[in-house]
């Protein structure tokens, strides 16, 4: 298994460590109320980046949330690790966490006791700061739990008695945390969308970026102009503030393949007032385009037309204002998801850039007639997201605590189905799936439980299952099967694993 698939496994146990003695350790930052702690990766790319993020919130609205940076050493990166490991966690207060968790072996063939050494350094040369060291015995990767009772506590701390030194350009962190797996999100994480956004930071860091080809229409800039006088439109509709990497590659997608010049018009007739229903460029697979805007009778465009053909007095210029403020906002929402998430699944860098997968990933695509559905680019992009975007954890976790339920009782989460023909056993896919938001919310703490997610109208797992499904690891015409649980493609699974070895 990988470090982060690892680091991932540590965070969770001592996140459900430090809950069990949540009193000592938040001291009177608790302020009467109770801690909940979930394990995750940061969500930003700002560096210095951790290897995880602890975020312990209060059950009292009135008390902030507390941002613990998580440092994971393997013993193959020996003992200097363990000095790194120190200067990591300093660097992360520094960067504006609230503290620091360092998890190191609990031996070394040349450090008898490395975990000691550690508590030692901390309390001559910084005796009050937030960082708390654990160290780990080698983990049983055939558990449900590779850590259980393979974790001690060897520099414990009360975090309201302790003192943070940071510059004053410093800023505490906002807390934004993402799942231990790439976030992704249904409708949005499409093969193609990673493909488009990659290969326009490809075009961009070779000829740079030409805004003038973003043509809008007149009544499009206007509404900009009364919604924020002194907007560019085109940063204003693509929801961009700047000129890194990362907003001219958004612009470019968003430009020339979401918000094109046909899709963007809210009708296409007007005697009377009907959507326009032109399609995105962006394919969710082989044959099928994506709709934005339009193609339901909730979208904004069809309930814009309504308006126009039903609500006396209402105008264009009305209906041209509710449109770009929600093309604007849907530009950052579906930003926010593609972005971070080719970040963590490896194909770009912290700076935006390309990494050598993302490359790799692009040339692939191309080569395929700039079809990323081909097999080529879907085998690099299992192979990643597998890897480096830590799906791993996820299919092997449920796997392992799916199993373990199964053996006790074959029919669980079954209910009977009268049939004309007879009785049918049935498997009740959304009781399985709220029983693993439990697991993997309350017991491993790797996981933010989807009612705290979005007010409770999304199902548990909802994005991941759209996106596994999507590349082959979860059966589309049977995710879910009775006795079993997630319908895995275990073939799949180990052919991408193997298949990372050699990208």
């Amino acid at each position: 298994m990988s470090h982060d698939s690892e680091a991932a496994y540590a965070s969770g146990e001592i996140a459900d460590i430090i809950q069990g003695k949540a009193g000592l350790f938040f001291g009177t930052l608790t302020s009467g109320g109770t801690w909940t702690l979930s394990a995750g990766r940061e969500g930003s790319t700002v560096w210095p980046l951790a290897d995880g993020l602890i975020q312990a919130k209060n059950s009292k609205s009135t008390v902030n949330d507390v941002n613990i940076a998580f440092e994971y050493k393997r013993p193959n990166e020996g003992v200097h690790g363990i000095l790194t490991a120190i200067g990591q966690s300093l660097a992360y207060i520094e960067k504006g966490y609230d503290a620091s968790v360092i998890c190191i072996p609990e031996g070394y063939t040349s450090h008898a006791d490395p975990g000691a050494h550690v508590r030692n350094i901390i309390d001559t040369t910084a005796p009050n700061a937030p960082i708390t060291v654990y160290t780990y015995d080698a983990p049983n990767m055939a558990s449900t739990r590779p850590f259980n009772q393979k974790i001690t506590c060897v520099k414990d701390i009360d975090l309201s008695k302790t003192v943070i030194y940071r510059s004053t350009s410093s800023k505490k962190i906002s807390g934004q945390i993402s799942t231990i797996w790439a976030h992704v999100r249904e409708g949005m994480s499409h093969p193609d969308a990673f493909f488009r956004y990659c290969q326009g930071v490809k075009i961009i860091s070779s000829v740079g970026e030409d805004k003038s080809k973003y043509v809008l229409p007149k009544e499009v800039v206007a509404a900009v102009k009364r919604a924020d006088p002194t907007a560019d439109p085109c940063m204003y509709l693509s929801n961009t503030s700047g000129d890194s990497m990362s907003d001219k590659a958004w612009r470019y997608i968003w430009y020339n393949y979401y918000f094109w010049d046909m899709l963007i018009p809210i009708y296409s007739s007007t005697a009377p007032y009907v959507p326009n229903d032109i399609e995105t460029k962006i394919r969710i697979d082989s044959n099928t385009k994506q709709k934005l805007f339009s193609g339901r009778c909730d979208s904004i465009k069809s309930k814009l037309v309504d308006k126009l053909n039903t609500v006396a007095g209402y105008t264009e210029d009305e209906a041209w204002d509710e449109y770009v403020y929600r093309v604007r906002s849907d530009a950052h929402s579906y930003r926010e998801v593609i972005d971070s998430g080719l970040y963590q699944i490896g194909l770009l860098d912290a700076d935006g850039l390309l990494t050598d997968y993302g490359y790799k990933y692009v040339d692939a695509c191309e080569k395929a007639g700039n079809d990323p559905y081909k097999d080529e680019p879907m085998n690099i992009l299992r192979a990643v997201s597998i890897n480096i975007g830590q799906f791993d954890v996820f299919l092997y976790t449920t796997y392992k605590y799916s199993q373990e339920r199964f053996f006790k009782n074959f029919d669980d989460f079954t209910r009977i189905k009268k049939l004309k023909n007879g009785d049918k056993v049935e498997f009740v896919n959304n009781d399985y799936l709220v029983w693993l938001d439990d697991v993997l919310t309350n017991q491993l703490h790797m996981y933010k439980k989807t009612t705290q997610r979005a007010g409770g109208t999304r199902k548990p797992f909802q994005a991941e299952m759209s996106y596994l499904k999507k590349l082959g690891f979860i059966y589309k015409n049977e995710a879910f099967k009775r006795g079993t649980g997630l319908n895995i493609d275990w073939p799949l699974v180990e052919e991408s694993l193997k298949y990372f070895q050699n990208l």
